[in-house]
């Protein structure tokens, strides 16, 4: 005899004085006992397996978003960087090898030869400053009128050995990428030199415009990639039954029990006529 779990002591015998009178139980209302496939526990819920897969698959994908927001932020903000550093390049040269630059660097008053022309062309270039410049590195120009006549900050020692260098620096506007180029004459004397740059804050702005979409579009694949996990977590849902990992292997151990107490052979055969399951005596 297999004892039910939970009945300590064997059931009396029956009393043969008087008929027991037969015991009907209620019968439970039609509906309220019986799962419906469309009251299934939600996905979302960490209690049953589909809703940990699913807990665990919207970690994921939203670690996987968030890693590539911040790859394409990171991204855009170098391409910005090394554009910036390519434009004020262009545009020290352009004005460095310009007719009369070098002429005008040799003249007695440079400043007022220069200045108008230099700002000239940091407005129509998009750059925030073109600074002109002594082989010592006093300043002939600046967008500052008051920075003119003051020491140049930066490295020019590339440039004076007729080198362009570029470099990320503080420099008196603020944070900034500039490039500084040598100016030569006829011969290929560096008689001066030239500086462009763009502020970091400039960079970064044209890096912040493009944060917008990027982070519009992480934000659709996130829903998208979402719905798709909690398609697939619905379906497993139904497929578990809404049975959690504790109830699942609860579920098992009484089967694989009572496979096995039974005396009797069992055999369970599949639609298709293949052996599923035999329990010992068979």
């Amino acid at each position: 005899m297999v004892r039910l779990p939970g009945r300590s002591t064997p059931r009396p015998p029956r009393s043969s004085g008087h008929p027991r009178a037969p015991h009907n139980p209620p019968r439970p209302e039609r509906g309220r006992g019986r799962r419906r496939p469309g009251r299934l526990r939600s996905a979302v819920s960490g209690r049953s397996v589909a809703g940990q897969v699913f807990v665990l698959q919207v970690v994921i994908v939203l670690l996987l978003v968030v890693s590539a927001v911040v790859a394409q932020v990171l991204q855009v903000r170098h391409d910005s960087d090394v554009e910036a550093a390519n434009r004020s390049l262009a545009v020290a040269e352009t004005f460095a090898n310009a007719p009369g630059t070098a002429a005008a660097l040799r003249s007695p008053d440079p400043t007022a030869l220069l200045q108008p022309s230099a700002e000239a062309a940091r407005k129509a270039t998009g750059v925030d400053f073109i600074v002109v410049m002594s082989t010592d590195g006093v300043r002939y120009t600046h967008p500052q009128t008051d920075r003119i006549g003051k020491k140049f900050v930066g490295d020019i020692g590339p440039a004076l050995a007729g080198r362009p260098v570029t470099e990320h620096i503080t420099g008196t506007i603020g944070p900034l990428v500039q490039v500084v180029v040598p100016v030569k004459d006829r011969a290929g004397t560096v008689v001066g030199l030239v500086s462009a740059g763009i502020t970091t804050a400039h960079v970064g702005g044209a890096a912040d415009q493009q944060l917008p979409l990027l982070l519009a579009a992480g934000a659709v694949a996130l829903v998208l990639a979402t719905a798709g996990t909690a398609l697939v977590s619905r379906r497993l849902l139904r497929q578990t039954h809404g049975l959690g990992p504790y109830e699942m292997t609860r579920m098992y151990e009484h089967h694989d029990a009572v496979l096995h107490a039974v005396r009797e052979g069992v055999l369970i055969v599949g639609g298709d006529g293949r052996l599923l399951l035999a329990n010992d005596e068979a």
